[in-house]
């Protein structure tokens, strides 16, 4: 485009301003030249809401992913840029009447942004299930060819319109990342709001997406006097491969012998290899030991012992600065980072494996990689990687396949399994960025995909080979996935019956977002307890008991069983272990329970009661931080912690502080030493400790990011087990 016609086009932009939006509703009309969308047509559209700032359309091009366009992403005095949006952002996807509840209603929690179009990817807070993503057309728009442009923009009558609109236009010139329209009947135009929607050709009978909203005179829209005509669109047809890449899930960098970094993306659902990249620049130095922290963001050490974080700039071309962060890391040759906080080190001449705390996504410093704690020797795996929150997984030369749940220091530190007794003996490298994906290289440098179904039982009864041997040209001397970050995912129950639902990040502690549902329970909940990701157990004052299915995070739906699972739930609390015992208090008694389905249906998928302590556990509340492992809070102001043995025996109190935990009144932990306290006013406080079962309050500590949620928290709330699966939450 010519900067002529820049500026030409740049006195039109799209994005709605909210506050002028706030004048006008009521049931929509169209612009003249244009119509309503039917209910269900072009379901992909979304409608996108920057904070208070402004709204514009998008489209679903994957199921974690809407694109629109990136000046619809700005408050207009900085570049868009990679990562969290800079105000909240919400995508509403499905729902072309929006005085509905059609579709889904989700938060945006990362950008990608296009580097020279006015265009980007919004990275959803779930999947979109039930939607076909667009598909992306592969061929140009053509002069005098028609396209349908839709958007959520304002129309001749109405500032903010309830319903989905769509028009014809004709393209009159195109360029290498533009094309120019007008309408193809009297009226037609585009205003603001409909910035990022969707130009579709009909592919016989199926829309392809050509491009996007771009900018417009806005002839024709409310309040606006322009008398010149027309629209630009940005062309959306040759950017297949950049979008594949951006939403394609499995990321793993790397280093060459050279010293240089690599980064390649592999599509998790097809294992195809979407891009590969190497950089120009080499690190300065003999790389030892790397593990990846997040999309933009690698620990790696020298064989001097230096740490340094390399913050990653570009991935086309693949660029990155280089900060030196500590040192003391000569003895370790293998580091792998869980996503969840914890980063992991061997000792190469012991074998001993150690743990340090991240309390930022960036550290700088030592003191932002803490709490350092040694778990134990013997851990000879000569890979080394994280499936998911507070484990381990490596090869060994022998052949075999480890898993490890590590715990912290002292007793039940770490629980082994082993998922193959035979056959990993060849491979340099595993890695997995989570939800039981592993990749290994063997000495050929060829990669083999596996998957395990159930990556946190121990066991590889599930692990199957998820592609045909083998992608090669993997040459590096060291791997490692970027993690999929974990949320701590707490629901609450409010007392007219309806559903809270809360998603925080656990190394920040940075609220990612929290909703209410606008349905009741249709009874007054007593306690609760979540089983995983999608299903829940809550009593009622009348002493039944219920289960409840998650439909959904955003917004906040569930169906809950019309017949109760069963009588006789008196229990002032709740809590799950996520192995398959629930534990409920009542009064001065502990109960225990064996749950044997994900969903139980009928009384008899909850067994086995017994009571491991029948008087004297007047606790003040219940979580739990492990397998058969509980936390209370007492009357005397302590935090006290029981263990339960899997025959249902009361094996011990510790109390990891005697005073200061008074006044709490809810109490829960996703495991990996996180604790959350709710006070008597709603404020929530993390704490940490590094050794939860080593019998001593010595590493109990406020969690750096203390008052992790701020107030507002409801009385009655449970959390997610780290432990559960399977476990949705966790993708990016």
């Amino acid at each position: 485009m010519s900067a002529h016609r820049a500026r030409r086009w740049g006195a039109g932009l799209l994005g709605v301003v909210l506050a002028s939006g706030l004048l006008a509703g009521g049931t929509a009309s169209a612009v003249t030249g244009a119509t309503p969308v039917p209910d269900g047509t072009y379901a992909f559209t979304a409608k996108v809401t920057f904070g208070d700032a402004r709204a514009c359309t998008g489209a679903l091009v994957d199921q974690n992913f809407v694109v629109t366009a990136k000046t619809c992403l700005s408050d207009g005095t900085t570049p868009v840029a990679a990562g969290a949006p800079t105000k909240p952002t919400t995508v509403v996807v499905g729902r072309t009447d929006l005085t509905t509840a059609a579709g889904r209603e989700l938060a945006a929690v990362a950008v990608v942004p296009h580097p020279d179009r006015n265009l980007a990817l919004l990275r959803l807070s779930a999947p979109v299930t039930g939607i076909a993503p667009v598909t992306l057309a592969t061929t140009a728009p053509a002069a005098a060819e028609t396209l349908t442009v839709a958007g959520y923009g304002r129309t001749a009558t109405e500032w903010v319109p309830d319903r989905l609109h769509a028009a014809d236009f004709t393209v009159q010139a195109v360029a290498t990342a533009t094309a120019d329209i007008v309408g193809a009947s009297a009226g037609a135009t585009i205003c603001k709001g409909d910035a990022g929607g969707p130009a579709l050709r009909d592919a016989a009978g199926t829309p392809q997406l050509v491009a996007i909203s771009n900018t417009s005179w806005q002839k024709g829209c409310l309040a606006e006097t322009e008398t010149r005509d027309g629209a630009t669109l940005t062309r959306v047809d040759d950017l297949g491969a950049w979008v594949r890449e951006q939403t394609a899930d499995v990321q793993i960098f790397g280093v060459t012998s050279g010293g240089q970094l690599t980064y390649t993306v592999v599509d998790s659902a097809s294992q195809v290899v979407r891009a590969t990249r190497q950089s120009a620049a080499t690190l300065g130095f003999t790389a030892k030991a790397m593990a990846t922290l997040n999309e933009n963001t690698i620990l790696i050490t020298d064989t001097g012992g230096k740490m340094y974080r390399l913050d990653v700039t570009g991935l086309d071309p693949l660029t990155f600065t280089k900060t030196w962060v500590m040192d003391g890391w000569s003895a370790y040759d293998r580091l792998t980072y869980d996503g969840y906080g914890s980063l992991y080190g061997i000792i190469a001449s012991t074998n001993e494996l150690r743990r340090r705390t991240l309390t930022t996504e960036k550290p700088a410093t030592a003191n932002d990689l803490s709490r350092p704690t040694v778990i134990a020797t013997g851990f000879g795996q000569k890979t080394l990687t994280s499936p998911g929150p507070d484990r381990i997984l490596g090869a060994v030369a022998d052949g075999r396949l480890l898993s490890y749940k590590i715990n912290g220091s002292g007793g039940e530190g770490w629980v082994a399994g082993t998922l193959a007794t035979t056959g990993w003996g060849s491979y340099r490298h595993v890695v997995s960025p989570g939800g039981g994906f592993y990749y290994a290289i063997d000495g050929l440098g060829r990669m083999r995909a596996f998957r395990d179904a159930n990556p946190y039982d121990g066991s590889g009864a599930d692990l199957t080979a998820a592609s045909a041997c083998c992608l090669p040209g993997w040459d590096q001397t060291l791997l490692s996935a970027r993690p999929w970050h974990g949320l701590v995912s707490v629901y609450g129950a409010k007392p007219d019956g309806r559903l809270t639902y809360t998603a925080f990040d656990p190394v920040t502690g940075a609220k990612v977002f929290s909703t209410v549902s606008t349905q009741t329970l249709g009874l007054t909940p007593k306690a609760l307890a979540t089983l995983n990701s999608d299903t829940l157990l809550v009593t009622d004052t009348g002493g039944n008991l219920h289960r409840v299915d998650v439909t959904s995070t955003q917004p906040l739906t569930f169906t809950r069983t019309t017949d109760r699972l069963g009588g006789g739930w008196t229990h002032d609390r709740l809590v799950y272990d996520g192995y398959g015992s629930l534990f409920g208090q009542a009064g001065g008694v502990l109960h225990r329970y064996t749950v044997t389905k994900t969903k139980p249906a009928v009384a008899t998928d909850i067994t086995n009661h017994v009571v491991p302590i029948a008087s004297g556990f007047g606790v003040l509340s219940l979580g739990a931080n492990g397998k058969g492992h509980l936390i209370t809070t007492t009357s005397t102001g302590a935090l006290a912690t029981y263990y339960i043995t899997p025959a249902g025996a009361w094996d011990g109190r510790f109390d990891p502080a005697t005073t200061g935990w008074s006044g709490v009144t809810s109490l829960f932990s996703p495991g990996s030493g996180h604790y959350y306290r709710r006070d008597a006013n709603g404020v929530l406080t993390g704490y940490l400790e590094t050794g939860p079962f080593d019998s001593t309050g010595a590493d109990l500590t406020a969690y750096v990011p203390t008052g992790t949620a701020s107030g507002g928290w409801d009385a009655i709330l449970s959390v997610q087990s780290y432990d559960s699966w399977p476990d949705s939450t966790r993708r990016w």
